[in-house]
């Protein structure tokens, strides 16, 4: 049991420096990975209006 513990610990360690590492990479990179672009949202009809534009 004591052995299984190890193992799990030394897995979770290696988890831990992978993701520590490829974090670097992605927030130090020479180009902004985290600039977003601006998107302009078109609201929905509402459901009753568009009944009503067809009755019409």
């Amino acid at each position: 049991m004591l052995k299984g513990l190890i193992v799990c610990f030394a897995v979770l360690f290696a988890q831990l420096a992978v993701l520590h590492l490829v974090d670097v990479r992605l927030y130090n990179s020479p180009q902004d990975a985290r600039q977003t672009a601006l998107t302009t949202v078109t609201p929905h009809k509402d459901e009753n209006e568009d009944a009503g534009e067809a009755k019409s």
